[in-house]
């Protein structure tokens, strides 16, 4: 199976119900703070605009220019970036809110999309790895490694897909809560699917680290 746009959803995250025998392992969302910092990039953009106008306020007063001036500027400055923040943050919260990640005894179904809703079905068989990141805030990203010849699409999986363009296209579980606990789901998963000595690997690595470490 493949991406495909949906309007109904019988079983949460999943566009049909599930056929029989196959069952939900595990399902999580992205946190809403993670998707800003790390794809909006809200917290590194405030500090830039927050530099940016002080130092632009700073040189104006060394000018001379008189403080009402001043103080004009300072605050339609502060709007515009105040309203570029604020949509960003609209952005993360509502791309949060529409991911979700369903792993199943058989495939891995990813949820996304807020104007145009996709979903992505992913077999396990044709996963290869998974490496999992934590993060300083708690969250952790697990990024699958697909088979080669597994036709995915970078454009329709954003943003859950590596940051840095490649082929294969890697899906990346963005923000998780929990990752530790869908890192150990990956794990049960992949010993129903594959003999031992085929098994995807699983790795993590923590923020300034060197060589992952196997986890689960």
């Amino acid at each position: 199976m493949g991406m495909m746009e949906y309007e109904d959803e019988p079983v949460k995250g999943l566009p049909e119900n599930l056929p029989e025998g196959e069952k939900i392992i595990w399902q999580g969302q992205p946190r809403v703070a993670a998707m800003a910092k790390r794809v909006f990039y809200v917290p590194q953009l405030s500090l830039y605009f927050g530099l940016l106008i002080a130092g632009h306020t700073i040189f104006r007063l060394m000018e001379g220019v008189a403080g009402a001036q001043v103080m004009g500027t300072l605050v339609w400055q502060s709007g515009l970036a105040g309203t570029v923040l604020l949509l960003l943050w609209w952005l993360s919260r509502s791309y949060a809110r529409s991911v979700l990640y369903t792993l199943t005894s058989e495939r891995l179904v990813i949820r996304s999309g807020v104007a145009l809703p996709m979903m992505v079905n992913i077999p396990i068989e044709q996963v290869t790895a998974a490496d999992m990141r934590l993060h300083r805030d708690g969250t952790g990203d697990i990024l699958l490694q697909p088979s080669e010849d597994r036709q995915l699409y970078w454009v329709l999986l954003w943003p859950n897909v590596s940051p840095w363009y490649s082929r294969p296209v890697k899906p990346l579980l963005r923000g998780l809560e929990n990752p530790h606990q869908a890192a150990r789901a990956f794990a049960s998963v992949a010993q129903e699917h594959y003999p031992v000595s085929e098994r995807p690997n699983i790795h993590v690595s923590l923020p300034g680290a060197g060589e992952p470490v196997p986890a689960g």
